[in-house]
């Protein structure tokens, strides 16, 4: 995260505008309304999905534009977050098109800042939990930015495999570079370096403030030189000396790039692969 969360937005209602309505919307939420002012009762949106049980499960979000809420222990953020939990879940809400009256069932509190553990933990001890169930959930800026990350990937079971196979690319290749390297003024290594994934990357990309397109599109482009150079010599063609002397300069001024280009993505692409497997973490 190049910016923090909370420094994106000056206020709370450009918050909830540019960023928690788009985000509850990407992740397939349904009639998202936002309820935020007078009569609002502690939700500043609500949001519906279907369940597969064929009926619609409602939630209320509460949503704060703070920098961080680090004490627990009735200090007056976390009094006016456990006041609204308390409301929204008990009074009913209707929809501006809609004269029915629904409960929510959850309650999701959005925070563009950090929440401490304390606080967390001190308003689940003051919320009945036999009444409310373990339904209250904290979404601070760390998990916010991993929900807004997967979100603008609809195929979320395709993310993972995709960066399984770059990160794979990638290690393979800098161990075929290194052979190479090894080797050199000799031509030996007969394996061509794989780009599959790093090219699929590139035609429909993905994470772009996490990795780096251009160095991705580098990175092939390096491959495809050192390739081309290493499988000239394996096929026995024969250049003169001078030019085989270049060919060798070449690739040991270039190999070297390539490898470090190539650890330098794959740790981006590690940092990626983390943040989404912290999503299957519990609150």
């Amino acid at each position: 995260m190049d910016q923090k969360l909370y420094d994106k937005y000056k206020d709370e209602a450009e918050f909830r505008e540019r960023f928690v309505r788009p985000l509850l919307t990407r992740m397939g939420f349904i009639a998202v309304a936002e309820l935020h002012g007078g009569q609002e009762y502690g939700k500043d949106f609500v949001f519906s999905e279907l369940t597969p049980f064929g009926f619609l499960r409602h939630y209320a979000a509460v949503v704060k534009h703070t920098e961080s809420i680090n004490q627990g222990g009735p200090n007056a953020k976390c009094l006016e977050i456990m006041s609204q939990v308390r409301q929204a879940f008990s009074v009913k809400f209707q929809l501006p098109e809609n004269e029915a009256e629904n409960r929510v069932s959850s309650v999701a509190v959005f925070i563009s800042g950090k929440m401490s553990e304390n606080a967390r933990t001190w308003i689940r001890s003051e919320i009945n939990e036999e009444k409310y169930g373990r339904n209250v959930y904290f979404l601070d800026e760390e998990r916010l930015h991993q929900l807004d990350m997967i979100s603008t990937f609809h195929q979320t079971e395709l993310l993972l495999p995709r960066l399984m196979g770059i990160r794979h690319n990638i290690w393979i290749n800098i161990k075929i570079l290194e052979s190479i390297l090894e080797d050199l003024p000799k031509f030996n290594e007969a394996r061509g370096l794989f780009t599959q994934a790093l090219e699929d990357f590139l035609a429909a990309p993905f994470l772009f403030d996490s990795i780096n397109t251009n160095e991705v599109n580098l990175l092939v482009q390096e491959c495809r030189i050192i390739e081309s150079i290493n499988m000239r010599y394996l096929m026995g063609l024969n250049s003169s000396t001078e030019i085989r002397r270049n060919d060798v300069d070449t690739l040991t001024d270039l190999i070297p790039k390539a490898i470090y280009r190539g650890k330098q993505l794959n740790e981006s692409v590690e940092v990626c692969m983390n943040s989404f497997r912290m999503l299957t973490k519990l609150d």
